[in-house]
């Protein structure tokens, strides 16, 4: 065998190698799901409970395990299908479908294409980086300015990155900056981090303002309001927004000087031309949108209607067409998050809640005595959990979920403070697969932007900001009467 053939068996058996171990879990996880649903083995626990925890560990295994051509909803089929055939009532298994937060989900996915089709995202980017001096400093400021102008427009953090990723990276191959070089690392990592962390301040300014809606017990959802949100949240994601970023330019920053003037940003946006109409009237109906969300208390009108009547907005001044409803979003997100949104009643019915309390509440409510204390161990906790449970840590945070009842009527901890331990782990990034938005980036970049090593060390540098935000945060919500 020649030395180029040698090379490429080598390369093809490196490719192969990740879908072997992808089908080995699943096999696994198959094995022990149907181990679980025929032996029974958690005492205590109904046959229906046991049935119920091996559906989700096979439908959990066809997420973490996911090829890129099979979709979310693959593993989500197999929970709702396996709950019905365990009996629970379909409306139970729907859940989640019906929840409030998938009802702002889906406006608010279209919310982000309707900036990407009508080029107002990029405007807004580029009008800002004209603005700042093209130095490393210059664009970090940047990016965290674009971050707050498009999380206030769209919660979509998809949309987010698929608008400065790209930009991010045309700065990289203007500045003629090495692929995976410290300097690319520092833009794309900043640019990255602006538009998945300050948004999350308030309520729809990021997703997870929504997906946490859906977690809550039903009688804590009219604790997390807007107002709330942004009581416990703004503060701390903040904070935790721009030490991430100090940290970035602290350890990535080259010696050397950007290779850029202020003139090529102004001819990016010369070259997009006047403003359209089409992005006058999205504009306009986007800053309603966010002053309907933020005065709910007065107005009375709940965000999943604000949502909507933004999306209809939208759809009858044709910005967004009929083809566009199809093609538009990712409707595969959406079924994952109506799946897993609908774990927390479907536990709750089988009996897996209240066979799980015993085993999870006395931990979690022994530090409850000290907030800071509960929530940094939970911090802890739920990043290694997160080495399994990959999807943003979802399935863990269902099974939790009956815990925020206690937390607030035995030691006032607010469910959205308590949201802040839950939102760090779903937000961690130790490794590119615990992130998928890095992945997604990662991506767009064509693995040009930052290596694996790279990626580690961002993720170190985002759980000490972690850290740091929530240790400095308590001073801010005593002070403030927030936290006992």
């Amino acid at each position: 065998m020649s030395e180029a053939t040698g090379k490429t068996v080598a390369l093809e058996q490196a490719r192969q190698a990740p879908i072997d171990m992808k089908k080995a879990g699943i096999i696994a996880a198959v094995l022990v799901a149907g181990f679980v649903i025929l032996a029974k083995p958690f005492a205590g626990l109904s046959p229906q409970g046991n049935g119920m925890i091996g559906v989700t560990l096979l439908g959990l295994s066809f997420w973490i395990f996911r090829p890129s051509t099979l979709p979310y909803l693959a593993g989500g089929s197999i929970i709702l299908g396996g709950g019905l055939l365990l009996g629970l009532p379909l409306d139970i298994v729907a859940k989640g479908y019906t929840s409030p937060a998938v009802w702002v989900l889906i406006p608010a996915l279209f919310f982000g294409f309707a900036l990407i089709k009508t080029g107002l995202g990029k405007r807004i980017a580029y009008a800002v980086l004209k603005t700042f001096q093209p130095n490393y400093m210059g664009i970090c400021v940047s990016w965290f300015v674009i971050g707050l102008l498009l999380s206030a427009l769209t919660p979509s953090i998809t949309v987010r990155l698929a608008i400065v990723i790209p930009i991010a990276f045309s700065l990289v191959e203007a500045c003629k900056l090495g692929d995976r070089s410290k300097g690319s690392a520092l833009i794309s990592f900043v640019a990255f981090g602006t538009a998945l962390l300050p948004g999350i301040g308030w309520q729809t300014g990021s997703l997870w303002g929504i997906f946490m809606m859906g977690f809550y017990p039903p009688e804590m959802r009219a604790l997390a309001t807007p107002g709330a949100w942004f009581q416990y949240m703004a503060f701390p994601w903040f904070f935790i927004s721009i030490l991430f970023v100090a940290l970035v330019y602290i350890v990535f920053k080259p010696k050397e000087p950007l290779e850029l003037n202020r003139e090529a940003f102004k001819k990016q946006y010369a070259a997009l031309g006047k403003i359209t109409r089409d992005q006058v009237i999205c504009a306009s109906i986007l800053i309603m949108a966010l002053i309907l969300f933020s005065t709910d208390k007065w107005t009375g009108i709940k965000t999943p209607v604000a949502a909507l009547g933004a999306f209809a907005a939208l759809m009858l001044f044709g910005i967004i067409k009929t083809g566009d409803i199809g093609t538009g979003v990712n409707w595969d997100i959406i079924n994952f998050f109506g799946v897993v949104i609908g774990l927390s009643a479907m536990f709750a019915k089988a009996g897996v809640s209240d066979w799980a309390k015993p085993l999870i509440q006395p931990g979690i409510l022994s530090m409850a005595h000290s907030p800071l204390v509960l929530l940094l161990v939970l911090t802890c906790i739920l990043w290694a959990i997160r080495f399994i449970d990959i999807p943003w840590g979802f399935t863990t945070f269902a099974l939790l979920s009956p815990v925020f009842i206690p937390l607030y009527q035995k030691f006032g901890l607010h469910p959205v403070l308590v949201s802040v331990a839950f939102i760090a782990a779903g937000n961690s990034m130790f490794m590119s697969y615990h992130q998928p938005f890095i992945i997604m980036s990662d991506t767009m970049t064509k693995s040009r932007a930052w290596s694996e090593k790279q990626v580690s060390i961002a993720g170190m540098l985002f759980a000490i900001s972690i850290i740091v935000g929530i240790i400095v945060s308590t001073f801010y919500w005593k002070a403030m009467g927030l936290m006992p």
